[in-house]
């Protein structure tokens, strides 16, 4: 049997979606296990470039089977807008994507209080996409969600939008001032987005138990990255689920025991979306440079991402929180041209060094760094570790020695062949795939 994790390591938008994508090619099963359409991920394939945010990335192979796991929250209009796309361009979905009936539904209220809420924290803004992941999240730890198996009962369903509703349109005209939303248009249009998606509503911890069982090859996708995660994340610049190998279980339903491996995604450099500590940040021009070298801008929102040299303190805590097995580094090529590369390996706090990031020390950490040259050579063209240029090669050894973990491939651009195996070994996935 082989199951593998696949988490972010950085602050979201790593490259997971690519990375999930090529290795699920011999999975039988893949996972979303948390999060929802507030992630991006984007995968380029024969068929085009598709930006997945609430399917799990493995959908694109026929034999492949998706689960959007009990971890996540649905959105369901984002989902039917994803499906249409996705069948535009000739993927069909049909008896292959399963959403878990414990997930918990994003609805209307959710997307307006998330955005009042927002404005009303000025210039504390966490930096949240607005689609309501926050508020959704709330209601599920303040027992009052409704989830995808309510759909199943139309009296259940509208006894529990009845309630929230109400409770809703409360907070919007007392605390807000804002319009009260009209439960029946709700209902009504809530009620048609959803038709069409109950026959995928299954319990989904079966589903993926089964094919544990089976000896079947099961792939668990998150989200965001690991210093977003609600606990050990940047907080309160987090997201609101769990983005950990440890939330892989919690989020699929399943024991841990059943994990085996788990591979971290760090982009060759760092970037972060919206507010919170970033100490290794590029600042004006050498930011804007490197922004529009790697064209950094949210898959979600189009936000511009704030961009700067690779954070090995970052990395290393996300290591040592997930047990990771192996790194996966993407976006190499975006560094081709720079004649030379920093790296930041660590931190200064009040005159004493500090190893990881530390969320609590975020403020007064004074990155340290070492610089190393460029290779000033392309790398997109390669697809063997040998032939990539020796300073590339330098630059990823170092970053392995300096995170305390092994690489074991290395993306060179978007395409699915534009990936360069460095060490098979150190994943067994690649090995028995």
């Amino acid at each position: 049997m082989a199951n593998l994790t696949i988490v972010g390591t950085q602050w979201g938008d790593e490259g997971k979606g690519k990375i999930v994508d090529l290795l699920a090619r011999t999975a039988q099963l893949v996972v979303r296990f948390q999060g929802g359409p507030n992630a991006g991920h984007t995968v380029c394939s024969p068929r085009g470039r598709f930006t997945f945010h609430q399917v799990p990335s493995g959908i694109l192979y026929a034999r492949t089977r998706c689960v959007i796991g009990l971890g996540c929250v649905l959105d369901p209009f984002r989902l039917n807008e994803e499906l249409d796309e996705i069948e535009k361009k000739g993927i069909r979905v049909e008896k292959r994507l399963f959403i878990d009936r414990r997930t918990h539904l994003i609805l209307p209220y959710h997307r307006v209080l998330d955005r009042l809420q927002e404005e009303q924290l000025a210039d504390r803004r966490i930096g949240t996409t607005g689609r309501g992941i926050g508020p959704a999240y709330g209601d599920k730890y303040a027992r009052i969600g409704i989830r995808a198996g309510d759909l199943l009962n139309e009296d259940r369903f509208e006894e529990k939008l009845r309630r929230n509703v109400a409770a809703a349109n409360f907070r919007l005209m007392e605390v807000y001032k804002a319009e009260p939303l009209n439960f029946k248009q709700v209902l009504t249009e809530y009620w048609e987005a959803t038709r069409g998606l109950t026959p995928m509503i299954v319990d989904g911890t079966l589903l993926i138990e089964q094919a544990l069982r089976q000896d079947r090859r099961v792939l668990f996708e998150g989200a965001q990255g690991t210093h977003l995660d609600i606990d050990l994340g940047s907080y309160p610049y987090v997201t609101t689920s769990s983005t950990v190998v440890a939330g892989a279980a919690l989020g699929s339903g399943i024991s841990p025991f059943w994990l085996e491996e788990a591979v971290g995604v760090a982009k060759a450099y760092t970037t972060r979306v919206g507010a919170g500590p970033f100490p290794t940040e590029l600042q004006e021009r050498e930011g804007e440079q490197l922004r529009e070298l790697g064209a950094e801008y949210g898959a979600t929102t189009g936000r511009p991402r704030r961009c700067g040299w690779f954070d090995a303190g970052l990395v290393r805590a996300a290591v040592r929180y997930n047990r990771l097995n192996a790194l996966v580094i993407t976006k190499l090529d975006v560094l081709d041209s720079l004649p030379e590369i920093r790296i930041g390996t660590g931190y200064r706090y009040q005159g004493k060094k500090v190893r990881e990031f530390d969320p609590f020390l975020a403020d007064g950490l004074e990155p340290e760094y070492i610089t190393l040259p460029g290779w000033c050579e392309p790398t997109s063209g390669c697809r063997r570790y040998g032939d990539l240029p020796v300073r590339a090669k330098r630059y990823i050894e170092k970053i392995a020695q300096l995170v305390d973990c092994p690489v074991a491939m290395v993306s060179v651009g978007s395409g699915r062949d534009q990936t360069v195996i460095v060490d098979a070994r150190r994943l067994r996935w690649l090995k028995s795939g």
